[in-house]
């Protein structure tokens, strides 16, 4: 019986004879290998192909989420057609710190109210509001934002933007 095994450098090598139960298991044993390989390349991809991880795999970290419709179209009309996008990303900043003023504590479940919240926007939101360009931002967005105390008495909340899908 022979056996061809291909390689990642295309080299052919053929195994016979007595040797097929030793040969069976190097064939697999590379195989294994060149799996782990093809899986470490594919979670090295950068930019919006890549899935956030760190959002699903520590969902339990965060102690709650908030929707919200934020609407850029009127303040955005009276600012120049080429600062549009990145004004609509400071009016979103603006709106999640007007609206989100009180969260509740999983713990105790008291309601604290926000006096220092650090603002999180995410490469997917970012693209969402630069996706039509910088002169023509979409005129509403929904989000998803997920909060985190950090400290219940100084009121310090972690809030994070995320679209709404």
């Amino acid at each position: 019986m022979k056996v061809i095994i291909m390689s990642e450098e295309a080299e052919v090598r053929e195994f016979e004879g007595s040797e097929e139960s030793e040969s069976f298991e190097k064939i697999e044993a590379q195989k294994a290998v060149l799996e782990e390989r093809e899986i470490e390349t594919k979670v090295k991809k950068r930019g919006l192909r890549k899935k956030i991880k760190y959002i699903e795999d520590k969902r339990e970290d965060y102690d709650g989420e908030r929707f919200l419709t934020v609407r850029f179209y009127p303040k955005l009309l009276s600012v120049a057609k080429w600062k549009r996008a990145s004004r609509a990303v400071k009016i979103l900043r603006e709106k999640v710190r007007k609206y989100v003023k009180n969260v509740e504590d999983p713990v105790s479940g008291k309601k604290i109210r926000i006096k220092t919240p650090t603002i999180w926007i995410s490469p997917e939101m970012n693209a969402v509001v630069w996706s039509r360009g910088a002169k023509n931002p979409p005129r509403k967005v929904r989000v998803r934002i997920l909060y985190k105390i950090v400290d219940a008495d100084e009121g310090e909340v972690e809030l994070r933007v995320f679209p709404f899908s």
